[in-house]
């Protein structure tokens, strides 16, 4: 079934490349399209449980957009057609932008997948309100050294890096992704997401 939940990843990595979102941008564009090679899993447990936005606890497939915006205001933003559909909040602080992103395997309103990015605030995301704060993933974040991800991950290598594990979860298979970039050995963007496989009982 591992093999068969690798297939399927790596079919919808590759059809969820959106043909109109380009307003998705940076990390969030390269997590939700095809930025990171996720074929292969390469890590025993899946790292990310919760993901901390300030005093928002976000869990992949299960927080909706919805709770985003209620916590910290926003717009919800839609762009693309069918598999390439991207339904997404994003927020711009002082030194990053975050992502918060839902797919077609997300009913377009649960969090498929949070990406975040050092940089200046983008145009086409929201202020992030004073509440808000950087995802703090539970895992070597924005500023980190490509040493921390070696003795997190055990392995990591050039200026893109993929990990992926792929666990049991009752009903469906569950593969979780994690994409990295880094600029001058430091972590420059993060993007994190799950994918269910329905499995047959």
């Amino acid at each position: 079934m591992r093999h068969l939940t690798a297939a399927v990843l790596s079919a919808l990595v590759i059809a969820a490349v959106p043909a109109h979102a380009a307003s998705l941008g940076g990390m969030g564009q390269a997590i939700f399209g095809n930025g990171f090679n996720f074929s292969k899993a390469n890590l025993e447990k899946a790292p990310v449980k919760t993901i901390e936005v300030g005093k928002l606890k976000v869990q992949l497939q299960r927080t909706k957009l919805k709770d985003l915006q209620k916590a910290f205001g926003g717009t919800i933003q839609s762009d693309g057609d069918g598999a390439g559909r991207a339904d997404w909040i994003c927020y711009g602080t002082e030194g990053a932008n975050v992502w918060f992103i839902s797919n077609a395997l997300g009913g377009y309103e649960f969090v498929m997948m949070v990406a975040a990015e050092a940089g200046k605030p983008a145009k086409s995301c929201d202020a992030a309100p004073a509440e808000f704060a950087v995802p703090d993933f539970g895992i070597p974040g924005l500023g980190a050294a490509s040493a921390d991800l070696k003795s997190t991950f055990g392995a990591a290598s050039g200026n893109k890096v993929a990990y992926r594990s792929d666990r049991p979860g009752g009903y469906s298979d569950i593969a979780q992704y994690i994409g990295y970039t880094l600029k001058g050995g430091k972590v420059s963007g993060i993007g994190v997401g799950e994918t269910s496989v329905p499995t047959a009982h």
